[in-house]
């Protein structure tokens, strides 16, 4: 009947949208679920079956043309994921636990920001198929990402401590929470969880994968390329290893070779922006600015999210004369990842190029403020003061800079043409 809907919606039993969804308030949902439950525990089992059969092949329909490693970050797909898991879980709350939980952990490495759909989605099966494991559970994880904002850390923890993993997804759990150390500037303890990531798991070609990232990050780089070699071993066709190791001999300083294997690791997945990115770095170095520019364009065609690459196509523009271009993807930067002291580093190299050298003091001036030990912020300062006749500060920040980074080669240059032309 037209209008039947509208005027259900209006009584006082239904209550207001819960995810999008309209529902009956939960003083009548629940004896009306309990009376379902106990009346007929087979048919119980059977309706949820059902529907999760349902919502399996919506989830199934809504990964089409999706990465993968992405699918918990994509609204449609996650929905019917988690209605998927709520339906099972109230068939068979303690066989589908343990599925539960390997989501929670892939749910928390992709998209942590959406953890407590998850750990509601427990609580709320718990409540309705009665089962005091599964509400317990679902109670502990949403307190763990409730009480500590968004990092998954502390559900990360609690899944280790006391679920009953599998190998594999031990190790996929450390992986996921020392990516979380590791964006939070805790390299040993995220070198720490992907050391027993791989302990858990040899064969896990993130565990190698993630332990190479880390250890670049603290130039060792040798033993990040050993790492890299395993993962490859694993699983030959991954791209995001094979990227990895392009990356990793930019930092080197190996710069065709970089080239070689990030052009192989964007031809293993061309929808993946991070190796144009690094190609498009790697082009600057060797001088070819047009190409570089063509590989940010494309990468941030990809992903128009890419602060990174953002910071650095307004390198490739200052040098090609776009410094408006440059200054826009430095605008574009600062909205997507505020108070960067990279970002306004960069900006004060816009300024510096441009002749604007107050504003690029300005510029790295708040890069410092930002990150006291921005060695570079302090190298290029100097520039700019010379280029302002304060020669006695910029010797200072050149000074500054060798006391941050001993061997920041350039900086020695650069205070020893400025010794030289002040008779120091």
């Amino acid at each position: 009947m037209p209008g039947l809907y509208d005027w259900l919606l209006e009584l006082p039993f239904v209550a207001e949208p819960y995810s999008g969804r309209s529902r009956y308030h939960a003083v009548v949902r629940a004896p009306m679920l309990r009376l379902q439950r106990t009346g007929s525990p087979r048919r119980w089992k059977a309706a949820h079956d059902r529907l999760a059969e349902a919502f399996a092949a919506r989830r199934d329909a809504a990964a089409e043309g999706l990465d993968p490693e992405r699918l918990w970050a994509e609204q449609p797909w996650r929905r019917a994921a988690l209605d998927v898991l709520y339906h099972r879980l109230c068939a068979r709350p303690r066989t589908a636990l343990p599925e539960a939980l390997r989501a929670g952990i892939e749910l928390l490495a992709q998209r942590p920001s959406r953890a407590r759909h998850w750990a509601r989605t427990l609580v709320d099966a718990g409540e309705d198929a009665d089962d005091a494991v599964l509400r317990e559970w679902g109670r502990d994880l949403l307190a763990a990402i409730t009480d500590h904002g968004p990092r998954p850390t502390a559900a990360l923890g609690l899944l280790l401590t006391r679920a009953e993993l599998t190998d594999r997804d031990r190790a996929a759990a450390l992986v996921a929470r020392a990516w979380d150390r590791f964006r939070a500037g805790e390299l040993d303890a995220a070198l720490s969880d992907h050391g027993r990531a791989v302990a858990v798991d040899p064969r896990s070609e993130r565990a190698h994968q993630g332990r190479a990232v880390i250890l670049r990050s603290l130039g060792r780089h040798e033993e990040a390329l050993a790492d890299l070699d395993r993962a490859e071993e694993i699983a030959p066709a991954w791209a995001w290893a094979v990227r990895e190791r392009g990356e990793t001999y930019r930092r080197m300083g190996r710069l065709e070779e970089a080239l070689t294997v990030l052009d192989r690791a964007h031809a293993l997945d061309p929808s993946d922006a991070v190796p144009l990115g690094s190609r498009g770095l790697v082009r600057h170095a060797l001088g070819r600015h047009e190409e570089a520019l063509d590989d940010f364009d494309r990468a941030i065609a990809l992903w128009p999210e890419y602060a990174w690459a953002l910071v650095r196509r307004s390198r490739v523009r200052t040098v090609l004369g776009d410094p408006v271009g440059a200054l826009a993807d430095l605008d574009r930067a600062e909205e997507l990842n505020p108070g960067r002291a990279g970002t306004e580093g960069e900006r004060g190299e816009v300024y510096r190029a441009t002749g604007r050298h107050e504003e690029a003091v300005a510029c790295y001036g708040r890069a410092l403020a930002l990150d006291p030990e921005y060695a570079w912020a302090h190298g290029s300062r100097a520039l700019a003061l010379e280029a302002l006749g304060r020669l006695p500060e910029a010797r200072a920040d050149l000074d500054r800079a060798l006391e941050l980074d001993p061997g920041y080669a350039w900086a020695r240059a650069q205070r020893e043409r400025l010794g030289a032309r002040t008779g120091q």
